[in-house]
């Protein structure tokens, strides 16, 4: 390992090393021939690092101590950690859905969370976060942003975007801003499909973009663009990670942004499904991208590039030194970190679950019976525990427990609970309720007892169902989610927090 990167120049990378340089391909904990690839790629090429999937705590930091280890150059080792290094890595603290903390709108405990991320991911050898999302949801059926970003109010997201950028650099970790110029307005996941976003520059600088002019006004070091096409910045419909009058236009001219651009992951189908990549590759470097993120075939495209004269290219160089600035900064080692706190961490992140939760209308529970019927597409066995324990702490009676498509004999004496799981999630439009799902809810609205809605994820669905009685809102799909939910209805704790987004009509 490159003892002392501060001393260390990108002049002193040699032309066959250079093509690597601009390569960050995948550890995937899942598959078993990734770590020994990496090796590979580390030993033979020198690549400028790589984006860490699954995995535990222990493993992910014996691998990252290694690859450093027989590395020539410092590396990147980056992970998406919008809700906490336990969104990729097991045994990481996993926090709720960055819209609670626009619930909650509070700067103390979203810089508590994010130093508690870049602790957790110093400890296991990362020192790039793909976080925070900055993009503004401005679209409720937006299907792979939605939840994951603060608000619809660019000046909240503005905020509470630059307070976490500003808190993991602070921290020593790189933070990595996404998805420029904006992917809030989007109707397609651009894992499944390119999108395109119509929105006038004008319109996009007063909804969109003050994220970013605010994080990059904090010394932001890395911005991610997004696989989505801006006709009104680039009439020719390119995507902005292939785009050089968003990069170099808008993001380094008219932004003033000086810092790394890594792109967003290259096996998204937004840009093809794979038959392009060396071509894509190469348009993305031309253009302003610094760091092509998980290409699908690093080994192939290094080799068959690698007398490419495109890497000697004077644009190439600056791109090489702004690596290199970052390496300095974030990628330098320094003192063994000492091993986190995991179940204080974990309580921090139950408590961020319990204060953001959000009554939309109604209040707390009329009688002391319920039945509880769950839909949606999330996994929701820690919601329901939760919540039927934490109700029957408060001494109410569960009466039944059910399922879409099960419809049991309800009693009027008994209030009808609906839970709603629903988040987005990458090739599955989870956070979007079905007509079918619609129909099936709906079909409760003539019961004559109290009827509830709580909401896990995405509130947006809430829209939906006007009938309801009391609507509660949270943000994750924990059991201490489920219990928070209990701890309002029951009366024990009064919402203080305030829904982010507008919903419905």
């Amino acid at each position: 390992m490159y003892e002392n990167p501060a001393v260390f120049s990108s002049k002193d990378l040699s032309a066959s090393r250079r093509p690597a340089q601009f390569l960050m391909p995948r550890i995937d904990f899942s598959d078993t021939g990734s770590v020994e690839r990496a090796q590979r790629l580390v030993r033979d090429f020198g690549v400028c690092g790589f984006i860490v999937f699954n995995g535990d705590v222990d493993l992910v930091r014996k691998t990252t101590r290694k690859l450093a280890s027989i590395s020539e150059f410092p590396l990147f080792f980056g992970c998406d950690v919008e809700r906490g290094l336990g969104q990729r890595v097991s045994g990481g603290t996993l926090f709720p859905f960055a819209m609670a903390q626009g619930a909650i709108d509070d700067e103390a405990i979203l810089r508590r969370q994010a130093a508690i991320t870049a602790g957790e991911m110093k400890y296991c050898g990362l020192n790039l976060a793909f976080a925070p999302v900055l993009d503004v949801n401005t679209e409720p059926l937006n299907p792979i942003i939605n939840v994951r970003a603060f608000s619809d109010d660019p000046a909240l997201v503005s905020k509470l975007g630059g307070v976490f950028a500003e808190t993991m650099q602070k921290e020593g970790v790189l933070a990595c801003a996404k998805h420029f110029p904006g992917h809030g307005a989007t109707l397609e996941d651009s894992h499944a499909r390119l999108p395109r976003v119509e929105k006038s520059l004008e319109r996009l600088m007063e909804s969109d973009l003050p994220p970013f002019e605010e994080a990059i006004a904090k010394r932001l070091h890395c911005v991610m663009p997004a696989h989505v096409c801006f006709p009104a910045l680039d009439p020719a419909g390119t995507p902005a990670t292939l785009s050089e009058p968003i990069l170099r236009g808008l993001l380094r001219e008219k932004l003033g942004f000086s810092g790394l651009v890594v792109s967003d992951s290259f096996r998204m189908d937004a840009l093809g499904e794979g038959e392009r990549e060396d071509e894509n590759i190469l348009a993305a470097l031309g253009f302003g991208v610094d760091i092509v993120l998980d290409p699908r075939d690093p080994e192939g495209f290094l080799k068959r590039q690698s007398e490419d004269e495109f890497f000697q290219d004077p644009a190439c160089a600056e791109s090489l030194s702004r690596i290199f600035y970052a390496k300095k900064l974030f990628a330098s080692g320094g003192k063994e970190v000492p091993a986190p706190d995991f179940e204080r961490n974990a309580e921090h992140a139950n408590e961020i679950s319990r204060r953001s939760a959000c009554v939309l209308r109604g209040g707390t529970l009329s009688g002391g019976k319920v039945s509880v019927l769950h839909f949606g597409k999330e996994g929701s066995d820690g919601i329901l525990d939760g919540l039927c324990e934490g109700l029957s702490e408060k001494k109410v009676t569960v009466e039944k427990r059910f399922r879409c498509p099960e419809t049991p004999d309800l009693e009027a004496s008994s209030s009808l609970v609906c839970v709603l799981s629903a988040a987005p999630a990458a090739w599955t439009e989870n956070s979007i309720v079905s007509r079918e799902m619609r129909d099936y809810v709906n079909s409760f609205s003539s019961f004559p007892g109290e009827k509830i809605l709580l909401t896990f994820g995405s509130p947006y669905p809430a829209a939906e169902f006007p009938f309801f009685d009391t609507v509660v809102s949270l943000f994750d799909s924990s059991r201490a989610a489920g219990r928070a939910a209990a701890e309002v209805l029951s009366g024990e704790r009064m919402s203080t927090a305030r829904l982010p987004v507008r919903i419905g009509p």
